[in-house]
């Protein structure tokens, strides 16, 4: 079965942010210290960080299931709402996200906190991508999406 124009441009959107992702994450991890200032490095908040991130991660693969995909169209598998999705609708962006502050205040290079806060905004605009699939795959998502937050808890609601 050939695939149509609008799946293919879909699915190269979501690769290519899927590669952003990686690009962000390689440089949280390995840009070298001797090419920014940095700050006194933090172990213990760090560890703690990184512990806490790696729980969400792990709960929020757990709760998705065969619908986990590291691409923003849904693979089709379903549409999670239990776990650590009754609270917030994209927890796994969140607990990545955390676990590279840990990683940024642990590495103490000015230039990884700053890649951090890119990641955060990169996590919303391939949230808003995928949102847009959700809403189209899946009759409850529009309700979900009005009564659970984005990234936390209550915090950040859809807009109408």
């Amino acid at each position: 079965m050939a695939t149509s124009p609008s799946t293919s441009s879909r699915q190269l959107l979501g690769w290519f942010l899927v590669s952003i992702q990686a690009l962000l994450f390689l440089g949280i991890g390995f840009w070298p210290a001797a090419w920014s200032t940095s700050f006194a490095p933090m172990l213990w908040p760090a560890l703690t960080l990184v512990a806490i991130g790696s729980a969400g991660v792990v709960a929020s693969a757990f709760h998705l299931g065969k619908a986990l995909t590291p691409l923003p169209e849904p693979n089709g598998a379903g549409m999670s709402a239990r776990g650590v999705y009754r609270w917030a609708r994209h927890p796994m962006y969140t607990s990545l996200v955390v676990i590279c502050a840990g990683v940024a205040i642990g590495r103490g290079v000015w230039v990884t906190a700053g890649l951090v806060a890119a990641l955060a905004v990169f996590f919303d605009i391939k949230a808003r991508f995928e949102e847009r699939y959700l809403l189209n795959t899946y009759a409850g998502y529009a309700e979900y999406r009005a009564t659970t937050g984005k990234f936390i808890p209550t915090v950040v609601r859809a807009r109408k």
